[in-house]
C-alpha cells in the first residue's frame, strides 16, 4: 500500500475526516507486518480502535418493545404533569396569606391574642411572627442549637 496515502489518511483520521471505508483500510493496514517506521506509534491505536469496531458488528441490534416505549411515554407525561401541579400550586402570590391577615385585623393590635376561634389565634401568632426581625430568628435559633 502507498504509504503516503496511509499518511494522509492518519491525519484525516486525527482531524475526524476520514469515511468508514477509510478507516477501514486504516485498520486493515496496521493489522499487516508491513507498517512504516513513522507510524508504528499509531499501531496500537488501530489495531484497538478496529478490535472496537469489529465488536461493534457482532452486536445483536437491540429492539426495544413498543409497550416499554408506551410505558416510558406515559410515566414521562405523568412526571411531566405532577411537576407542573407542584409548581401551579406552590406559585401563588406569598403576599395574599398577609393581605387576608392585615384585612382581618383592627388598627390596634392587643399584646395577647383575644381571639376564641383556631382561626382569630392563627391569625394572632402569624402577626406576631411577622413583626419579629430577622435577627430574632437567627438568636433564637442559635440559642437553640448551643442548648443542645
Amino acid at each position: 500500500m502507498n504509504e503516503d496515502y496511509i499518511r494522509q489518511l492518519v491525519e484525516r483520521f486525527l482531524h475526524a475526516e476520514t469515511t468508514l471505508e477509510e478507516e477501514q483500510t486504516l485498520y486493515g493496514y496496521f493489522q499487516g507486518e508491513d507498517i512504516a517506521v513513522d507510524l508504528m506509534p499509531y499501531r496500537e491505536v488501530f489495531q484497538s480502535f478496529s478490535a472496537v469496531s469489529g465488536i461493534e458488528k457482532d452486536l445483536p441490534q437491540a429492539h426495544t418493545p413498543v409497550w416499554m416505549i408506551l410505558l416510558r411515554t406515559v410515566t414521562t407525561m405523568a412526571a411531566v404533569f405532577l411537576i407542573g401541579l407542584f409548581f401551579a400550586v406552590h406559585s401563588g402570590n406569598p403576599e395574599e396569606p398577609q393581605q387576608i391577615i392585615a384585612t382581618n385585623q383592627t388598627k390596634h393590635t392587643p399584646d395577647l391574642c383575644e381571639g376564641s376561634t383556631p382561626r382569630e389565634l392563627y391569625m394572632c401568632y402569624m402577626e406576631r411572627k411577622r413583626e419579629q426581625s430577622k435577627t430574632y430568628h437567627s438568636l433564637k435559633r442559635m440559642i437553640y442549637e448551643n442548648q443542645q
